[in-house]
């Protein structure tokens, strides 16, 4: 058991490896992200307590420094991503202590992997994210490398997709609930606290107190993002970080101390839980496994373009936003620009005024598939976030000539009851409308939707706009 070190090219946060793989070792990475892509046969993966089949067509998070081996009984060939998250500090701060999940987690710890997504969103954010995969694969392997340039073309896109879809508490979250970005840096600043502090005496005190918040705020904060109490959240950190002394042969009373536990019984109790077993028989498992040896080959680039393109023409999936990666890459590039700007005009000047103007209609934000709306709640999200967080007026241009009339009214209801319900009434009550036409027969339609507007919002702030 060992700490895999990932060598990183100047200026590229990514590597990337396909490998022919039986039995690899039991190791870790110290922030580093891995993605698993099976891309011909299955692999079994175990994460700390997780045991986890991944079929060729799906893949999986390894996160920062979980302990975690990887086998397979069919010699599986499988893509290897490694993220350097050292790069993305400066962007994302706490993304050390974030958890990458392409499934939700159950208690039945021996699940195939893409068996218990039970809501669309997630499986379009999989299907998203699996093409992403792919397209890194397919030109890396054009290219025979992983440059710089193709780096570029990437990044945004990748980190973006992680962060705000498969951060286990986004991923997790019923599709009409709302997580601002507040919350999420308060959870991940919680999180590296319990992560520097685990061998300490850990009380709600200390949380309430670095946090400047009350216990019964803190308590309604927890309950609405994790399942699991905060006590849970600590004995679950202790018993993970007891997995790196388990595996050097350490005593295991000695283990319990230097893990904040107050009493061996309890490191037993929680261990048990989270591991289905005590701390002894899952060191034997651990040990008896690295004893029967370990066999895989690392394959090169050049040799793989018929495996690829079988994998590609039974899993690449061409979705409506596949032909706008450009403009996923622009949005989220201005999107960190915003949020900067955003942040020093905040310090700079606190007088002035900001506001953030969404075209709903336009082909980055709503689409039609036959006769269902299908909004882009991805980039939706963010823009009301970033509202949200930097007191940002949210203005929506309602564009009548982008859609046929007899659609008009109901898109719009649909946005609006969506947004009631994702964001809460309160939040939508702050947003500007602008109806928009250049065609004088679309008055009425234009005035049904003030109306239903008026309807729906106490003191709606909504005007006309009218082209020439």
């Amino acid at each position: 058991m060992y700490n895999e070190k990932i060598e990183f090219k100047k200026d590229i946060p990514f590597s990337l490896k396909v490998q022919s793989i039986s039995r690899y070792s039991i190791h870790w990475h110290e922030n580093v992200i891995e993605i698993i892509l099976p891309i011909r046969g299955s692999v079994e993966i175990t994460s700390s307590f997780e045991h986890n089949i991944i079929q060729e067509g799906d893949f999986w998070f390894i996160n920062n420094k979980y302990i975690h081996s990887i086998s397979s009984s069919n010699n599986a060939i499988i893509a290897i991503f490694h993220i350097n998250l050292d790069y993305f500090e400066n962007q994302f701060e706490y993304i050390k202590y974030m958890t990458f999940r392409s499934n939700v987690y159950s208690e039945n710890q021996r699940e195939k992997s893409g068996y218990n997504l039970d809501c669309d969103i997630r499986i379009e954010y999989k299907k998203r994210f699996r093409n992403l995969l792919i397209s890194i694969l397919s030109d890396a392997i054009d290219e025979n490398m992983l440059s710089k340039k193709l780096t570029e073309k990437y990044e945004h896109q990748l980190i973006y997709s992680m962060v705000y879809e498969f951060n286990w508490l986004q991923f997790q979250r019923k599709s009409n609930k709302f997580i601002s970005q507040i919350q999420l840096d308060r959870y991940h600043r919680i999180i590296k606290f319990i992560d520097e502090h685990y061998g300490e005496k850990i009380t709600l005190d200390d949380i309430v107190a670095k946090e400047f918040i009350t216990k019964n705020y803190f308590s309604h904060f927890w309950k609405n993002l994790s399942s699991y109490s905060f006590q849970e959240c600590i004995s679950c950190q202790r018993v993970l970080k007891s997995e790196y002394l388990l595996l050097n042969n350490i005593n295991i009373t000695s283990i319990s101390e230097q893990c904040g536990f107050s009493d061996v019984k309890y490191y037993y109790r929680h261990f048990k839980k989270w591991f289905g077993c005590m701390p002894i028989e899952y060191r034997n498992k651990s040990f008896s496994y690295m004893q029967r040896g370990f066999h895989y080959e690392n394959l090169e680039f050049n040799n793989l373009g018929k495996i690829l393109k079988d994998y590609i023409n039974n899993y690449f999936i061409a979705l409506y936003d596949h032909n706008l990666n450009s403009d996923i890459s622009f949005f989220v590039e201005n999107y960190m620009k915003i949020k900067y700007l955003c942040t020093k005009d905040k310090n700079l000047a606190p007088s002035s005024s900001n506001h953030i103007l969404i075209n709903l209609f336009d082909y980055c934000n709503f689409h039609l598939e036959e006769t269902n709306f299908i909004f882009n709640w991805n980039s939706i999200d963010l823009l009301v976030n970033l509202s949200l967080d930097f007191g940002v007026s949210l203005y929506f241009r309602l564009n009548c000539d982008s859609i046929k009339e007899t659609l008009l009214y109901n898109v719009v209801n649909k946005f609006i009851d969506n947004c009631i319900f994702r964001y809460s009434i309160k939040t939508v009550n702050k947003w500007y409308f602008f109806i928009n036409f250049r065609d004088m027969s679309l008055y009425k339609e234009a005035h049904d939707i003030k109306k239903m507007l008026d309807k729906k919002i106490k003191n709606a702030k909504v005007s006309y706009s009218f082209e020439f």
